[in-house]
């Protein structure tokens, strides 16, 4: 700016002193090489204002530049920022969908185990039962007592341990006889 004021000035000087020439040449001619001069001294000064203006006019387009890439800089870390969080959530959503199925897994696992010991008690049970009940050669067969009341007893009138302990063959009751025609086998009752 400052430039151009002094380069003004001079200019302005030279014209004031080329106007006494051209007074004592009558006014023709001589003061052609003095206003030839100021106008290349003017014409040196707008070129100096035309660069100063296209050097400020570069420096406004590099903030600009620098601006923009900063803008864009800024949006990657917050989309770099943004792509992190949400990897961290999904991986939080892993774990605890994972923490999930292992406690389902667990309570599955402890109820089988539960299951499994039960039934392997009725097992147990069972076998004692179907020991205690074999009869053995040398054993005698288990008496039941039965708390019965007198007054039951009087009125069925008949005696508990009545019952036979022989082992005699059983008359089969039933045959089975095939009917060729209908493709069955059926249960009659046998015959002599």
């Amino acid at each position: 700016m400052f430039k151009i004021l002094s380069v003004s000035l001079i200019s302005a000087t030279v014209a004031l002193a080329a106007i006494p020439q051209q007074a004592n040449a009558g006014g023709r001619g001589i003061a052609l090489g003095v206003g030839l001069g100021a106008g290349v001294l003017m014409h040196s000064a707008h070129k100096s204002h035309r660069a100063s203006q296209r050097r400020a006019i570069a420096r406004r387009r590099a903030a600009q530049r620098h601006a923009a890439a900063r803008r864009k800089a800024l949006a990657r870390k917050q989309q770099a920022a943004y792509a992190r969080k949400a990897a961290i959530a999904k991986k939080k959503k892993q774990a605890r969908f994972a923490a999930k199925k292992r406690q389902a897994a667990k309570q599955a696992a402890i109820a089988k185990q539960r299951q499994l010991a039960r039934q392997a008690e009725a097992t147990r049970q069972n076998e004692q039962e179907l020991v205690a009940n074999v009869e053995l050669p040398g054993k005698k067969p288990a008496t039941k007592t039965f708390n019965v009341a007198e007054a039951d007893v009087a009125e069925y009138d008949y005696e508990l341990d009545s019952y036979s302990t022989s082992y005699e063959p059983v008359q089969q009751l039933d045959c089975k006889r095939f009917i060729p025609s209908a493709g069955l086998t059926i249960t009659v009752p046998c015959g002599n």
